[in-house]
């Protein structure tokens, strides 16, 4: 190893060390000393904190409300560095690309800067530059960080959460954030998909300028949507959050590709130089007339901004998620746990009844309790550890999808606390499954099934009397299936291991003592008889210690 990264290596260890943070982590306890941690080691740590505090899926809602404290402390690259960036990135010089383009950055994080600039077209654009370093940097603090895992030894079974699983889900989230080109990708997609739908306004990605580590955007002007709520109007704020809302779960329910972090720095209002605009509804279509409604859009807009973190949907899973929305509105605890298992991967062997009972009693108070008295977070974060428990783990689309819904539920909370986003998701739930619905080939399934039913009828009385003659002469044999019948097997198996241990140690013991009574006869004899007390009294001092551990963890585990 290099004495740099040997260097980097022992710093990341003592300050692990020093915080205790791989154990805070696996207890999630102490998000302050953690929080600490990360400040003093730097942009990429830091980076990993603010992921981490959208992600209640992966820690607790109070260790993640610590971690957002966590800002970057980045000072700007020098202008002859970002020029030198941008032109060996598009190979081309930076005065051919841009008629204006400002040197200070208004913006620096961990990834990279922002700058303001004018295309040789005209276009107002902000420019996004990765820092020059900033991949080799990541790849050597992650390949140290999990090294520095595997040294410390210092990861116990985790009571909350899977350290090496976390760590994987980090790795795989940074890289993406790296990737400019599926940056780009992403915006366009948005852009084409909600720009212009009603109040809903996308920033249009420069794909011509935009190349390797360089990401250039439209120039949308406004600012966070939260920062005007002192002095919103009530029908404003009303507005504003149906339209959240319904646009959210258009992205869900109709587009299968949604914005995975909308935050309220991700959403912008602006009121600057809008011009008079109408938007048409269809309120009525038939195959030989249209009608439709006309409404003036009000003078303001909504910008999504940042699409490196989006969520993609296929059909067969919105179908699922449609499902755990009608039964959770509808507050059947044992078809949300079918449509639970609908959207988990199965780590385990699953005592599906059991998991429903446990999640009846689980969500009983939630059923009870007004949707604005619920905390999304915290349920969420419960929900997942009891999927867990059960040998179930959900699916990363869907703790995504969850986590963006907990994200803008926090925002529409604040614009409007009486609208609540599972009721109108019911709405688009069941929009989605009449507009899927075959009137058709739901028919023709019927009609087979009634046909099948029709020729079977016959021989329906025929089988009944066949079945009570095999009765009478006692022939039935009746299959009972045992609830948790592995779990049963093992512990008999056990009892009886530990039962013929108890018979083997007794009939050593009896033997020895046998042995030891012929002492004059011959020593050597009597030497075997000593051997045998000695290692059945080993064999006892184990069992008794293993007996203790197993006690100790079942009390830990609790």
């Amino acid at each position: 190893m290099k004495p740099r990264k040997r260097a980097r290596l022992w710093q990341i260890i003592k300050v692990l060390r020093q915080y205790n943070v791989l154990r805070n982590f696996t207890h999630q306890t102490h998000p302050e000393q953690v929080r600490q941690a990360f400040t003093e080691l730097g942009p990429t740590f830091i980076k990993v904190g603010q992921m981490l505090s959208t992600r209640t899926d992966l820690i607790t809602p109070e260790f993640a409300h610590v971690l957002k404290g966590l800002q970057d402390q980045v000072p700007a690259d020098d202008f002859t560095v970002v020029k030198a960036t941008i032109e060996a990135q598009t190979g081309k010089k930076l005065t051919e690309q841009y008629q204006q383009f400002d040197q200070q950055a208004f913006a620096s994080a961990s990834m990279g800067q922002a700058h303001h600039a004018v295309t040789k077209a005209g276009q107002q654009v902000v420019v996004k530059v990765q820092h020059p370093h900033i991949r080799a940097d990541i790849i050597t603090d992650l390949a140290l960080f999990q090294k520095a895992i595997s040294l410390l030894k210092f990861v116990p079974e985790a009571s909350v959460i899977d350290p090496q699983a976390m760590f994987r889900e980090i790795k795989r989230a940074l890289f993406n954030e790296l990737n400019t080109a599926l940056e780009v990708e992403n915006g366009q997609r948005f852009y084409e998909l909600n720009n212009g739908r009603d109040i809903i306004r996308v920033p249009q990605v420069d794909t011509a300028l935009s190349q390797g580590t360089v990401l250039v955007n439209q120039t949308m002007p406004g600012k966070r949507i939260t920062s005007f709520l002192a002095d919103m109007p009530t029908e404003q704020r009303h507005y504003l959050a149906q339209t959240l809302v319904q646009n959210f779960l258009k992205q869900v329910f109709t587009d299968g590709f949604f914005h995975a972090d909308p935050h309220p720095g991700n959403i912008l209002l602006t009121t600057e130089e809008l011009p008079p605009v109408t938007k048409v509804k269809r309120a009525f279509q038939r195959a030989d007339f249209t009608a439709t409604q006309t409404e003036t859009l009000p003078p303001y807009r909504l910008v999504y901004l940042d699409f490196g973190m989006m969520g993609q949907l296929a059909p067969a899973m919105i179908t699922s998620l449609a499902n755990v929305v009608i039964a959770i509105t509808g507050k059947d605890s044992r078809q949300i746990g079918q449509a639970l298992l609908a959207i988990c991967n199965r780590t385990g062997t699953v005592d599906e009844e059991s998991f429903y009972q446990q999640l009846g009693a689980f969500m009983q108070p939630y059923f009870n309790a007004g949707l604005g008295e619920i905390d999304f977070e915290a349920l969420l974060y419960a929900v997942i550890q009891l999927c867990r428990a059960n040998q179930l783990q959900m699916k990363p689309e869907v703790t995504l999808l969850l986590k963006a819904f907990g994200v803008l539920e926090g925002t529409i909370a604040q614009l409007d606390p009486d609208l609540s986003m599972l009721t109108v998701a019911r709405h688009f739930a069941r929009d989605y499954f009449q507009q899927h619905f075959d009137w058709r080939q739901e028919t023709e399934a019927s009609v087979v099934k009634l046909w099948q039913f029709a020729k079977t009828a016959p021989q329906l009385p025929v089988k009944l009397l066949s079945a009570l003659d095999v009765f009478e002469r006692g022939g039935a044999k009746v299959n009972l299936e045992l609830k948790q019948r592995d779990t049963l097997l093992d512990r008999l198996e056990n009892i009886v291991n530990r039962l013929v241990i108890a018979i083997i140690l007794a009939a050593v013991i009896i033997g020895s003592s046998l042995l030891v009574q012929a002492r004059e006869a011959n020593d050597l004899i009597a030497r075997l008889g000593v051997i045998g007390y000695s290692a059945a009294l080993l064999v006892i001092i184990g069992l008794v210690i293993s007996s203790l551990y197993r006690r100790y963890q079942r009390w830990r585990h609790k």
